[in-house]
């Protein structure tokens, strides 16, 4: 196995993800944010099925024994449903920057739950790598005021609550596909199972509540179709696929950090590439946290 493996695929998932992350925000305004996530997830078993073909030989898997498609579900269920669907009622309750400083609990979280489930370790230098990181995070979302005005008492509370449940989903499904993932099974059949549960539940959903043409018609839009299968592809699709490699070839604590990059990698793209002002202590927070990734990477 080349060395630092699993770190490449958790850095390459960050950058996979910051990048849909732009294409969905954008889709999103036009066509709806629940509708975008439930396009978004189509369309990746979509390109999944593609990669898998290339990649693997065949369009899906065929194999896989009722123990790892079991944990494949439930990683499924907690992590791209349940989780997910909590972390987008926390954006629109308590705000974007509030809602990933709670996610950015996730790496803390899933290093305990590693060391106690898994025996995973950390060394000191990781550990110090895993704070720099998650630091880092924490002061570029914090570079701005992340509560919106006018929040507060109970809704504020109900929309930490489910900014914490966001990150709880995020944990367990990590922890729950590494249940899968431990005896060598191929992360892209991983990866297209997870999806295709995922599918199947957001869907049937939309078919209880009557919103399959309504999405079906906003998905085909000739200014969000492409756009939408562009976005699956590189963060549904790819960056999810490279999420399992990591958890399979690393630490789950140190995968975790380098996932959680997104936000500091948005801010270099608009410092860098759009030339916007991002402040002093954007700068500070980005610096931190790269220092971390070094940190991981050199240990």
């Amino acid at each position: 196995m080349i060395p630092l493996f699993g770190e490449a695929a958790a850095l390459s998932a960050a950058l996979c993800w910051a990048t849909s992350s732009m294409i969905f925000s954008n889709v999103g305004g036009k066509a709806g944010a629940q509708t975008v996530n439930r396009g978004r997830l189509a369309c990746s078993i979509f390109c999944l099925t593609a990669l898998h073909w290339a990649l693997e030989g065949q369009p899906w898997p065929d194999s896989v024994t009722w123990e790892q498609l079991g944990w494949l579900s439930l990683s499924s269920m907690l992590g791209l449903v349940i989780g997910d669907a909590m972390l987008f009622q926390a954006f629109v309750m308590v705000g974007a920057r509030l809602s990933m400083l709670l996610m950015s609990t996730v790496p803390i979280m899933g290093a305990f739950l590693a060391w106690f489930l898994f025996d995973e370790t950390l060394r000191p230098v990781e550990i110090a790598g895993i704070a720099c990181g998650v630091g880092g995070i924490l002061i570029v979302i914090l570079g701005k005021k992340g509560r919106p005005a006018g929040l507060a008492g109970r809704d504020y509370v109900v929309g930490i609550l489910f900014g914490l449940g966001g990150a709880v989903g995020q944990v367990a499904n990590l922890i729950t596909a590494k249940y899968a993932l431990i005896d060598g099974y191929s992360a892209l059949s991983a990866s297209w199972i997870r999806t295709l549960v995922a599918v199947v539940a957001m869907w049937g959903l939309a078919v209880v509540m009557g919103r399959v043409r309504r999405t079906v018609t906003a998905c085909i839009a000739p200014d969000v179709g492409k756009w939408l299968l562009l976005g699956a592809f590189i963060g549904p699709a790819v960056g999810v696929w490279l999420s399992m490699v990591a958890v399979q070839h690393a630490n789950v604590g140190i995968a975790s950090t380098l996932m959680a990059l997104p936000p500091v990698i948005l801010i270099v793209y608009e410092g860098l590439i759009l030339r916007k002002p991002v402040g002093l202590q954007a700068i500070a927070g980005t610096c931190l946290a790269f220092g971390g990734v070094a940190l991981l990477f050199l240990h």
